[in-house]
């Protein structure tokens, strides 16, 4: 394919069927039909479809119930916000379907009591990945050199070696930073 014929990178719900929810500064948004709108505006049957979720999964639902033991819709728009805070180029609800979920830089996923239940770590070849996973992920896709990551993570250069080579034998036995770097831009880690 040539760069005259590469079609530009768009959000889900700006021209297809699908749709895309994010947060911008603390606000819950989605794209669908091509609008952004506030998370306000979501249509009764994506609510309906959302509440049906939730039901399912029993410690989903007590977590949202602790956190807005008196509002639906406010359980509703806190699934999605921590389910799919996201924005990226893959649709988080098509076909009357959700999709798995995002990962997103919450800065309350460390110490929120509910991560991992309400969010997910992302997966990667159907493997999960760590915190640490992520953490080193973030900084191999800088210009940063392993000895630099290998000290601000205060491990010994041969620990993170090891550490390095399982990451990458995680992630498909891939062999370059560059590699990781497109990996984790995928994944909405950086």
């Amino acid at each position: 394919m040539t760069l005259a014929n590469q079609k530009p990178n768009l959000y889900p719900g700006m021209i297809s069927s699908g749709v895309e929810f994010f947060a911008v500064e603390g606000e819950r948004k989605f794209i669908a039909n091509g609008k952004v709108e506030c998370t306000t505006n979501l249509p009764a049957g994506i609510i309906q479809l959302a509440e049906e979720k939730i039901k399912k999964n029993p410690n989903v639902e007590k977590a949202l119930l602790e956190w807005h033991p008196n509002s639906s819709f406010k359980r509703v728009d806190q699934f999605l916000h921590c389910r799919y805070g996201g924005l990226d180029f893959t649709a988080d609800f098509e076909d009357n379907t959700f999709k798995e979920g995002d990962y997103f830089d919450c800065p309350k996923r460390a110490n929120c009591k509910f991560n991992g239940i309400l969010c997910h770590a992302p997966k990667y070849n159907g493997n999960s990945l760590t915190p640490l996973d992520i953490k080193l992920m973030k900084l191999l896709s800088t210009t940063l050199t392993n000895e630099t990551i290998a000290e601000m993570l205060h491990l010994a250069y041969g620990s993170f070696h090891k550490f390095k080579q399982a990451l990458y034998a995680k992630l498909g036995n891939i062999q370059t930073k560059q590699e990781l770097a497109l990996i984790t831009k995928s994944l909405n880690i950086i």
